[in-house]
């Protein structure tokens, strides 16, 4: 199976990750893919600044990662759940993982949530670890 986990090193993305480790096997793939959100007239500097720390936070959990077969990916994207499903459809993933940051009622309109845009755009299942 290959199993896309959407980390961007925060507590919830991390149980996420580690919660899927205890229900996977030693042959399943895991593609570990953060997006750097850009903004259409983000000053470069300010992106690659984003994609180191995106590579460090990546870099970071690799070491709990020992014996699993990755694949890290940083993305460019200012639209992340977008760019997770496209993603997921070209390495054709069986399965999404990703933390829930636990927002509701009026910030969850307001601010939409990258979870529930998975869930409700993916072709694969979504699993959303609370």
């Amino acid at each position: 199976m290959k199993i896309l986990v959407a980390y961007d090193g925060s507590d919830n993305s991390k149980k996420a990750l580690f919660f899927i480790l205890n229900l996977l096997r030693k042959e399943d793939e895991i593609y570990l893919v953060t997006v750097v959100k850009e903004a259409p007239k983000s000053p470069e500097q300010k992106i690659i600044q984003e994609r180191e720390e995106a590579e460090e936070k990546q870099k970071q959990v690799l070491k709990d990662l020992e014996g699993y077969k990755v694949t890290t990916e940083i993305l460019e994207s200012p639209d992340v759940s977008s760019a997770i499903i496209e993603y997921c459809k070209k390495i054709n993933c069986n399965m999404i993982v990703t933390g829930s940051r636990g927002l509701t009622g009026l910030k969850k309109v307001i601010l939409g949530s990258v979870s529930s845009a998975l869930v409700s755009k993916a072709d694969v299942p979504v699993l959303v670890v609370k």
